[in-house]
């Protein structure tokens, strides 16, 4: 009797701490693979410095001159970014109905750190400090917004995918029913695609006025 009254009374608490540590557990993992993809990154570009610099037009002057004086179609833009953005997630949700969901997640936060990696070190060989405000400029302020939907979609994957082949894992108090379950889970991703949508027109229509303007002194 006491033993059924302890998990009445501390067993859902036990359950949301157990939540809370896992989600926590996971983004510390996903960082970790962020900042290892992040060296990746740097060392490559460190490696293989000839074919970044030489055959690449990444980050050149000439590249940011005319960038300077590029008008840019905001519609068209967005259609493009669109079109990316909502390729990679559709690809993202589709891998976390599978067996390598949790895999494909570890794989792609690597990934977007490697990018990191090579754009920060890029912009800081070629520029020095001034590189580091650019790719600042680059990136706000709609990574305000992407980041987080990234890491709500991140986090969403995997609660897919350990639902469906490793259902021990999940703790999802007050959601008994698959069907309550899903339905939750379908709201959380319409969410994390209206905040996409809305990053990428802050990309589309806000970013290229302020980094155009900040090549202007750059």
């Amino acid at each position: 009797m006491e033993h059924i009254l302890y998990k009445l009374v501390y067993g859902g608490a036990a359950q949301r701490m157990y939540k809370r540590n896992g989600t926590n557990s996971r983004r510390i993992s996903w960082l970790y693979l962020f900042l290892g993809g992040f060296l990746i990154g740097i060392l490559a570009i460190n490696i293989w410095k000839g074919t970044f610099f030489g055959e690449m037009d990444l980050l050149s002057a000439a590249s940011l001159n005319r960038l300077k004086y590029l008008d840019i179609n905001g519609n068209s833009f967005l259609a493009y970014i669109l079109k990316e953005r909502m390729g990679t997630l559709i690809v993202l949700c589709l891998l976390a109905t599978t067996y390598v969901g949790t895999v494909t997640i570890a794989m792609y936060a690597a990934w977007m750190g490697m990018m990191a990696g090579v754009f920060l070190s890029m912009a800081a060989m070629r520029y020095g400090l001034r590189g580091i405000f650019l790719i600042l400029a680059g990136v706000l302020p709609q990574y305000l917004l992407l980041v987080p939907a990234y890491i709500m979609l991140m986090n969403w994957c995997y609660q897919i995918c350990t639902s469906l082949y490793y259902p021990h894992k999940v703790y999802e108090d007050g959601y008994g029913m698959k069907r309550q379950y899903y339905m939750k889970k379908v709201v959380q991703l319409f969410i994390i695609v209206m905040v996409v949508i809305i990053g990428s027109m802050v990309e589309s229509y806000v970013n290229p006025i302020l980094i155009s303007r900040f090549l202007k002194i750059f």
